[in-house]
């Protein structure tokens, strides 16, 4: 960065040696934005976080107007918490090096009771909103069905499994035992189309599996959101492919959601790393028609954590349904909607309207007009959308407090995806370990294990379950698995 610097904003900001809240500022070189902060025990920082300053300063006009308390906790809002994310295991059938959740063989499951708890959290605090069973890889668990199965009775209507998709192959009839149990939607990794792709990413060829999955799904009657997560350099080449790939599969894939990387402890800090603002130019690049401004900022939380769009198939390409965006949809809107249900809303649809209304209570719905068509197009239309996870080199204590995606503890909070997750530069889950949210101290450590069965909330996976997870491909990657996490 160049030693002349501009000031472009204060903020609150945390160190990433220890995750401490600590005064920050964003500056920019005229070029890039930076956050720069310094921390009275480690120092100075100064850290790339948006890649373009104009892309920065357009972004920011969207950002919501929030109100923050530098000084409360990491803990979200109940009528803003869009979508929650419940870690039903820390057992998985890979074992990614770049993981939110440090998962891998041999790990552990929640009990069947935690869980159910985990669920009243929800409720709780707000009623049954959309939730993702996540982990760890969910499908390891034998009582997965029977888990969703709970969910429902107990009000949830919106319920993904956050997978790799091993399982939806390999266990015959699995699919459809969870479509009818209740999922409703299959949040697949997808990193690409490529054999050459998931060799670099996982060190093991998925790509024929991971089509297997989709048309899996597809006979199960169930919905898919394709997952890539995008390493520059690796498959950001694959972006348009994917988003082309969906657009052939549009009776089954529901959208696409890319995950950019993000540093948790377990990538080498700044490198490889890019913000939501080149993510949006890598896949402009693959369509004539479409714009890096055409994904725009969801309006429910940070103008700089979600961008999205929709695309509507045609002769000249896909076309973004961002060009019907109206000016005041961010104004009578209140925007607090589940991301499968955000793209119906920007293309002003009456399932968007109602959507909306039903979510976030706003009750506007009436006077949101439709654009000629809109109605007509809704089947057709692919919802895109674009998620930089905060990791401690964007470390933003006011975006944290503003996230809508939220996990639920087991002691009835609901707190920051991006807050449960974050580590420190060593690896060090400083503010989950600050908080006793619970899980994994540090990247590679175990997690906490009662003296006895009976005393633990957490469950060591079955034999029978570890051995099948240890027997399949086994990888090491750079990547954020499969959740929304991943």
């Amino acid at each position: 960065m160049s030693q002349a610097k501009r000031t472009l904003e204060s903020t609150t900001s945390l160190c990433p040696d220890c995750l401490k809240r600590i005064p920050g500022e964003y500056v920019t070189d005229d070029t890039s934005v930076y956050l720069h902060r310094e921390c009275p025990d480690h120092g100075e920082t100064t850290r790339r976080v948006w890649d373009s300053l104009d892309h920065w300063e357009w972004a920011k006009q969207f950002q919501p107007d929030a109100e923050f308390d530098p000084h409360g906790e990491f803990t979200v809002n109940n009528d803003h918490a869009c979508l929650a994310v419940v870690e039903v295991t820390s057992d998985c059938n890979l074992s990614c090096s770049f993981c939110f959740a440090s998962s891998g063989p041999g790990g552990t499951h929640r009990s069947f009771g935690t869980v159910e708890t985990l669920f009243e959290t929800i409720l709780d605090s707000g009623g049954p909103r959309p939730i993702q069973l996540s982990g760890g890889e969910p499908t390891v668990r034998d009582d997965l069905p029977e888990i969703v199965e709970r969910a429902r009775e107990m009000g949830f209507e919106h319920i993904q499994v956050n997978t790799n998709g091993i399982k939806l192959v390999e266990r015959e009839g699995y699919a459809s035992r969870l479509a009818d149990a209740g999922v409703t939607a299959i949040y697949l990794q997808f990193d690409g189309l490529q054999p050459e792709t998931y060799e670099a990413i996982r060190e093991v060829d998925l790509a024929h599996l991971k089509r297997e999955a989709v048309d899996t799904c597809r006979k199960a009657g169930l919905s898919v959101v394709l997952v890539p997560t995008i390493v520059p350099g690796t498959n950001d080449h694959e972006m348009g492919d994917i988003v082309q790939y969906a657009l052939e599969n549009r009776d089954v894939v529901e959208s696409v959601n890319f995950q950019p990387v993000a540093h948790f402890g377990r990538y080498e800090t700044n490198n490889g790393r890019f913000s939501l603002d080149t993510a949006a130019e890598r896949l402009a690049e693959g369509f004539e028609s479409l714009d890096a401004r055409d994904l725009m900022p969801v309006p429910c939380c940070s103008a700089y954590c979600q961008s999205a769009t929709g695309l509507l198939p045609s002769d000249r390409g896909p076309v973004p349904v961002t060009k019907f965006l109206s000016a005041d949809l961010f104004t009578n809107v209140s925007g607090l909607v589940d991301e499968s249900d955000w793209m119906e809303l920007i293309a002003k649809t009456p399932a968007g309207g109602e959507a909306a209304c039903r979510t976030a209570d706003c009750c506007g719905g009436s006077n949101i007009s439709l654009p000629a068509g809109a109605d007509e197009m809704l089947d057709r239309v692919l919802p895109i959308s674009l998620t930089g996870f905060m990791d401690a080199d964007a470390a933003d204590a006011s975006r944290l407090d503003n996230c809508c995606i939220s996990v639920p503890t087991e002691d009835g909070e609901l707190v920051p995806f991006c807050g449960y997750n974050m580590t420190t530069d060593d690896g060090r889950y400083a503010l989950r370990n600050r908080n006793e949210w619970g899980g994994r101290p540090g990247i590679n450590e175990p997690f906490p294990t009662s003296d006895t069965a009976a005393d633990s909330d957490e469950q060591t996976a079955p034999q029978s379950e570890q051995a099948e997870a240890n027997t399949s491909e086994t990888v090491t990657t750079t990547d954020e698995s499969a959740s929304l996490s991943e």
